[in-house]
């Protein structure tokens, strides 16, 4: 009996997050690090983006980041978008974080509506958004770096990483 429990308590996870994960993506503006205006049209994206909501205190987006770097440097700069937004960040400095980190995503500052668009709560909050503007996956909270990055390049039909 406790089998069936645990079975039924797995697949409704599993559909809650497939359930999740197929919602079209809230479009929204943003200011970038040089304070240009950043305009994230879903309806009309030329390639997938991964959106990440980070902040610069969070230990689990600096042990993340590394990994969704693979990722982007693996698909390249035209094949994915990745936009990282800043969010709950008062006292930190994004900009330098990024570049001290090696990170080239697009920085995009003072994320706090954007993550309320998408219902993120806490660091780090990722989702891939599809050309046709569908999120196809989004992160589980506690998902181990190296799962996000084997989801991602699978999501994206990337190689395996080494």
């Amino acid at each position: 009996m406790r089998t069936y429990a645990n079975l039924f308590a797995v697949l409704f996870a599993v559909a809650s997050v497939a359930a999740v994960a197929q919602q079209p993506a809230p479009a929204w503006d943003g200011k970038g690090a040089d304070g240009a205006a950043i305009h994230f049209d879903p309806q009309h994206l030329q390639r997938p983006a991964l959106l990440l909501f980070w902040a610069t205190w969070c230990p689990y987006c600096k042990a993340l980041m590394p990994y969704l770097q693979k990722v982007y440097d693996a698909a390249g700069n035209q094949n994915l978008d990745v936009y990282a937004i800043d969010f709950k960040d008062e006292d930190g400095d994004p900009v330098a974080e990024l570049k001290e980190r090696g990170q080239t995503f697009t920085l995009v500052r003072d994320g706090d509506a954007i993550a309320a668009l998408y219902g993120v709560k806490g660091t780090p909050g990722l989702f891939l958004v599809d050309r046709s503007g569908t999120v196809v996956y989004k992160r589980s909270g506690g998902d181990a770096p190296e799962k996000v990055e084997a989801a991602l390049r699978a999501k994206l039909s990337l190689p395996v990483a080494d």
